[in-house]
């Protein structure tokens, strides 16, 4: 998965774009927060962890796995 369509799932759950500078930018979902680098390529799997689990709070447990399916 790359970060633009990480941004896509997250704009879709009601995400917000908070800031970015350079190439990380800052992601706000309900009173979670995360950052997304925005290099190219696919995202590794141990970010995506960290990034369900920033937001896991607000979006429920294995929030990402849905909606890889």
């Amino acid at each position: 998965m790359t970060a633009k369509e990480l941004c896509r799932i997250l704009t879709g759950l009601g995400g917000t774009k908070l800031r970015q500078k350079g190439s990380h930018a800052r992601w706000q979902v309900g009173s979670a927060q995360t950052t997304i680098p925005m290099h190219k390529g696919d995202l590794g799997r141990g970010l995506l962890a960290a990034v369900e689990r920033d937001l896991e709070g607000v979006l429920g447990e294995d929030w990402l796995k849905q909606h890889l399916e």
